[in-house]
């Protein structure tokens, strides 16, 4: 796993530009975080990956690293998320709220619903069965087949909030936001009641994101402006991860890290201009890497016993099966929109 994660790191610089005198003016622009959010899949494919092999000796530089971070390498993923809906708010208004429930939420749970669908096959060929109540909660993230489910779940519950929240207060982008974030607060004590710490403590960058797309204009101004400005915020980013890192079982001290964490990865992208074409080919296909990688490694840990070939054969069947499900799920969700308008149009008529 460490020589896997060095070629990652050697791929995530490769085709890059790093500028120590001129910031990246396009430091979150959609190209740039394409290729961060590509970087960090592969992070995360190779932390399910260690769930079903055996870690040795070559392997202890990797374990520390996602000791460390654990979970926080989806908070680019949550971040850029809600920088971007909270963009489309501000340029599109009104007609984009509407449309939260009925576009996004809708697209990401029908992908969703039928990713867990693939996993009912794979499970009984694997010989493993579920009872109908387990596999119903795990087609809206409740529970899980085999599948990832937590993070589809968030995001999910925080496109809910978004729409409820600029519903509200559709006039006032910034009281819209003081319920997201409270809303947000809710979501996460209800969580905490009911579910684990990784499946709640980074949902905060969601908000985080939402609320800096408000202040970049002026903060994204003055954070290019000079180096000393970048050097300055990276220093607290910096001070909050290693603050926080020693108290990470606490719920506050975590939402620092979580805080922390995307101060870095944001100011670090004005020093790191990411350009390979191969992050941004992930980036584009996040959601279906995220959610289909464990079909190859269920399948074929038992039958590959070398970790490096199974690494090798579990992507690149894991990027097959995305462009396939991609491909197909498109379709599907093309094919309802017509079903859908066809149905309104007669009920109008």
């Amino acid at each position: 796993m460490d020589l896997i994660l060095l070629v990652s790191i050697v791929i995530l610089f490769f085709g890059s530009k790093i500028s120590i005198k001129k910031p990246n003016k396009d430091y979150i622009s959609r190209e740039q975080t394409l290729c961060i959010n590509g970087f960090f899949v592969l992070v995360v494919f190779m932390r399910h990956f260690k769930g079903y092999v055996e870690l040795g000796k070559f392997d202890k530089i990797f374990s520390v690293v996602d000791g460390w971070t654990g979970q926080l390498i989806v908070v680019p993923f949550l971040f850029f998320s809600g920088y971007g809906i909270m963009l489309s708010i501000m340029k599109k208004g009104k007609p984009y709220v509407n449309s939260i429930m009925t576009k996004r939420f809708w697209s990401v749970w029908l992908r969703f619903a039928f990713a867990v669908s693939l996993f009912i096959p794979v499970n009984l060929f694997l010989g493993n069965q579920y009872p109908l109540k387990k596999i119903l909660l795990s087609l809206v993230g409740w529970d899980g087949i085999g599948n990832s489910n937590w993070y589809i779940f968030d995001t999910l519950v925080l496109y809910v909030l978004t729409f409820v929240s600029f519903k509200l207060f559709s006039k006032d982008k910034r009281k819209a936001l003081y319920v997201m974030f409270l809303l947000t607060g809710v979501f996460l004590i209800f969580m905490s009641k009911h579910r684990p710490g990784y499946w709640y403590n980074t949902a905060i960058a969601y908000p985080l994101g939402m609320f800096y797309a408000q202040i970049e204009p002026t903060a994204g101004a003055w954070l290019k402006k000079l180096r000393f400005n970048q050097l300055s915020v990276l220093t607290l980013g910096a001070v909050l991860l290693a603050a926080a890192s020693f108290h990470k079982s606490a719920f506050t001290s975590y939402e620092l890290f979580v805080t922390g964490f995307a101060i870095v990865v944001l100011v670090l992208s004005t020093f790191v201009k990411v350009g390979n074409p191969l992050l941004r080919f992930f980036g584009k296909y996040v959601f279906e890497i995220y959610i289909l990688q464990r079909i190859p490694m269920l399948l074929m840990k038992n039958y590959v016993d070398n970790k490096y070939i199974l690494f090798a054969l579990s992507f690149a069947a894991t990027i097959a099966l995305a462009l396939l499900f991609r491909l197909l799920t498109d379709t599907i969700e093309k094919l309802a929109d017509t079903a859908v308008k066809k149905l309104r149009s007669k009920a109008k008529s």
